[in-house]
């Protein structure tokens, strides 16, 4: 096992920790999960960038790296919409666009092609992001900065999912198909 390996684990790890300290009752307990949010989503460029830059890129870390943004989006969308009155369509819309990107890399990848991240969806990994750690603010109240970034995400979500669809369906020797 590699390093950045090592740290997407460490990610995935992070995800219980997290949803514990988000179910906590008290500004503390908040702050705490809002800090572990973040670190999780800053080890992921992290990660990303060791694998790059010591070409320690693995099959094993292509196929967790996403399944651990997604544990830990899932998780906190969870949490918002429970705990803070995100509107549970923003968190279904997200959550059904990563699993249909999520199933379209499977099948290519698994037809010996590739489905790198797109600028459109590190731009909605920022996003959501974003979202997610204004929304986690245990003195935050709902209010314009909410719906701006939401609204952000969800418009982000949306582009990069049909940016992916397209270009598997008009180029598919551009994925390996």
């Amino acid at each position: 096992m590699n390093l950045p390996n090592a740290i997407t684990l460490f990610r995935i790890a992070l995800v219980p920790v997290f949803v514990t300290l988000a179910y906590g009752d008290t500004n503390a307990s908040a702050i705490a999960a809002f800090s572990v949010f973040l670190l999780a989503s800053l080890t992921d460029s992290l990660d990303g960038y060791l694998a790059r830059k010591n070409d320690q890129i693995s099959r094993m870390g292509q196929f967790l790296d996403p399944l651990a943004d997604k544990l830990l989006v899932g998780a906190a969308l969870y949490v918002l919409v429970d705990t803070r009155d995100l509107p549970i369509w923003v968190a279904l819309l997200i959550a059904v666009r990563e699993i249909a990107v999520q199933i379209l890399r499977t099948q290519i990848v698994s037809g010996g092609g590739n489905l790198p991240a797109s600028p459109a969806a590190k731009a909605k990994t920022f996003a959501q992001i974003a979202m997610v750690c204004w929304w986690l603010l245990p003195w935050a109240e709902a209010n314009l900065g909410h719906w701006i970034l939401a609204g952000i995400a969800v418009l982000t979500t949306l582009w990069s999912g049909i940016e992916y669809f397209t270009v598997a369906q008009k180029n598919p020797e551009e994925v390996g198909g």
